[in-house]
């Protein structure tokens, strides 16, 4: 490819110390972008996000087939090239191992909308009810036909995925989907948690979505990664 990737590899990478940083991933999780105009994806190897550098990063198709790079791809790389292809308004995709999320993916319990950050899964966040690593591209497929047009998914017993228009709003999903769960399970332990109606979640994410604030939260998190 003649495209310029600089950019998009630095800010995945910067994606992986975040992930790493907040807990959300330790050995295990991946993260990846679509490539602007083009049938391909950036995706984090077989490797711990914390220890992924650019020259690792791989170049797939959305057949989940390497193009470009030497380490080993994902075993769920099926998953990211899945949601690509069914969601042409997301360009980016975490994978990763939130604590308390999972404890929503095991019960029957959904995580809802409770709190302004929360507002984003109004609705509720789908489960995939299946305990299989998404290895194929019918799985991936029955994922992405789960997810639909949410935010983020829950995998049965085994993590999370959340998308996004670009990185840094997968990135804040993932944060965010990890605080709502947080926020919900302490707030089940008080009592019963008075969810957010569907117009309050409207207007919190309107406020908290745009560029300005979303950006304003990618800021911080980008300076404490790079401040170590």
């Amino acid at each position: 490819m003649k495209k310029n990737l600089s950019p998009l590899r630095k800010t995945l990478i910067t994606a992986c110390r975040i992930l790493s940083q907040q807990g959300l991933v330790h050995g295990f999780g991946h993260v990846s972008a679509r490539v602007q105009d083009s049938a391909f994806f950036l995706i984090t190897p077989r490797v711990s996000l914390a220890l992924v550098g650019e020259k690792d990063l791989l170049l797939l198709n959305l057949n989940g087939g390497t193009v470009k790079g030497k380490i080993a791809a994902p075993f769920e790389a099926s998953l990211h090239a899945a949601i690509y292809k069914a969601r042409s308004d997301v360009n980016a995709v975490a994978r990763f191992h939130a604590r308390k999320a999972n404890y929503f993916s095991v019960t029957e319990k959904r995580i809802d909308a409770v709190h302004n950050h929360g507002s984003f899964f109004q609705g509720g966040v789908p489960v995939f009810p299946k305990t299989d690593l998404i290895s194929t591209p019918g799985l991936g497929a029955d994922v992405a036909l789960t997810l639909g047009n949410k935010p983020a998914i829950l995998l049965r017993g085994n993590g999370q995925v959340t998308v996004g228009r670009t990185i840094p709003e997968a990135v804040m999903m993932a944060i965010y989907l990890e605080e709502a769960a947080d926020i919900l399970y302490g707030a089940l332990q008080l009592g019963t948690p008075i969810p957010l109606s569907a117009g309050e979640s409207a207007l919190r994410q309107a406020e908290t979505l745009p560029p300005v604030d979303l950006n304003r939260a990618w800021n911080f998190f980008k300076s404490s990664v790079r401040s170590k």
